[in-house]
């Protein structure tokens, strides 16, 4: 699923800022929590507050 970020989020050394988009995956099937990998290659997990999701229009 393709995510957007809606705020900020510390990733280590780096941040991921809001409005930025990763492809994200969910951490279990009823979780709203998701995972995400950087540019960098870190795995980082997103609450259901930090994200929306994106609609891929067909």
């Amino acid at each position: 699923m393709l995510i957007k970020l809606t705020q900020d989020i510390k990733c280590g050394p780096e941040t991921c800022s809001a409005g930025e988009e990763f492809e994200a995956v969910l951490i279990l099937p009823r979780s709203t929590t998701v995972e995400f990998v950087t540019e960098s290659g870190r795995k980082v997990r997103a609450f259901n507050y930090e994200y929306t999701k994106v609609e891929v229009e067909a």
